[in-house]
């Protein structure tokens, strides 16, 4: 693969995972919140943990995809 589309690729998965993690914030998160069916302090942690993780890989790929 050229490293123009591999750069390209890169930037593309980087921007799902940023995208995935803007989605678990909103929906675990703040669902958590107007919620009470299950802990809502659980869910907030699930919920923040996965939206870190995702930004971070989200992050990482873009910053690769510049280089």
């Amino acid at each position: 693969m050229s490293n123009k589309k591999w750069q390209r690729l890169s930037k593309t998965i980087g921007t799902v995972f940023v995208d995935l993690g803007k989605l678990a914030f909103g929906s675990l998160m703040l669902g958590s919140i107007l919620k009470d069916e299950i802990d809502p302090f659980q869910t907030f942690i699930f919920g923040t943990g996965i939206a870190v993780i995702a930004l971070a890989v989200g992050i990482w790929f873009i910053s690769m995809s510049e280089e």
